[in-house]
């Protein structure tokens, strides 16, 4: 298979919009939004990047991957048929979500994945409310985790169909990796694990330019801005600088500075760490996993 640039482009979650509003700009400088039933943030120059629609049920509603080209997104279209997956081609969802061509499928545990291309680009700059500034464009949004009932099924998946490429694994129980999957610069786009008893969607990483940054929104959520779920740390594979804090959603939000950009993906050497972080990286009160 060729190698495909594949970024995480949006995500959509469910949950209470007051208490993201107040979590996304308050702490994390994400600029807001806002609408009757539903609050996007932007962190760059898209028209937006995470979507929240109010909800009493938090969780996860969406994951968007943006593929490089049409014609990428047309062949990952004919895999996922191949395979036995949906996939459906949604005109009018494309409108709503500000992006030209989108494809509509879902994991083997469940998450809904909204392939695409065509992100709208805005000449309006974004504006921080703490003036944080984020790493985009080439590398894409971050990264999200999903804890998964069969990790087989979900590596064949996001591997074999989707097209993206182990970067490296860690060991997050035992007897079972965590596995972390590159699909452009970003050192990982999506990563899976299995932990017994634990499902569902774990985290989203964002990530700044400084680390400044980074230690001002620590210094809010360590003082009692949001439940610390990691404290700060250093992440051996990556290797981030980052913490992590419990979302009004329920999963975790991790914010980080400094992870790895691969600019050459044809000349990584895949590797197993033995652990998840060189120092910190505490488990808190609300830890998920």
């Amino acid at each position: 298979m060729p190698r495909l640039n594949i970024q995480l482009g949006y995500a959509g979650f469910a949950g209470d919009m007051s208490a993201w509003l107040d979590f996304g700009c308050g702490i994390y400088g994400l600029q807001a939004l806002p609408g009757e039933n539903e609050l996007r943030f932007r962190i760059d120059d898209r028209a937006w990047r995470i979507a929240i629609r109010q909800s009493d049920t938090p969780g996860v509603d969406y994951i968007g991957l943006e593929v490089g080209t049409l014609r990428d997104l047309q062949a990952i279209a004919g895999r996922l048929r191949q395979f036995g997956h949906q996939a459906t081609e949604n005109r009018d969802l494309a409108k709503t979500r500000n992006v030209f061509h989108l494809i509509e499928t879902e994991a083997p545990d469940g998450t809904r994945i909204e392939l695409f291309v065509g992100g709208l680009t805005l000449s309006e700059a974004f504006v921080s409310p703490t003036g944080a500034r984020f790493v985009t464009g080439s590398a894409g949004l971050g990264h999200v985790l999903l804890l998964v009932p069969d990790i087989e099924a979900a590596l064949a998946f996001f591997v074999d169909v989707i097209g993206l490429r182990r970067t490296d694994s860690i060991e997050v129980v035992p007897g079972s990796d965590g596995h972390f999957l590159n699909g452009g610069k970003r050192h990982h786009v999506v990563a899976l694990a299995h932990i017994p008893g634990v499902t569902g969607f774990d985290h989203i990483y964002l990530e700044v330019d400084r680390m400044s940054t980074v230690g001002r929104a620590w210094d809010k959520v360590s003082g009692g801005a949001a439940p610390v779920a990691r404290s700060l740390g250093q992440h051996a594979n990556d290797p981030a600088l980052s913490f992590y804090a419990q979302s009004p959603s329920g999963f975790l939000f991790e914010y980080g500075f400094a992870s790895t950009l691969i600019d050459d993906p044809e000349s990584w050497t895949e590797t197993r760490w033995e652990s998840a972080y060189l120092w910190g990286g505490t488990f808190g009160s609300h830890a998920v996993g």
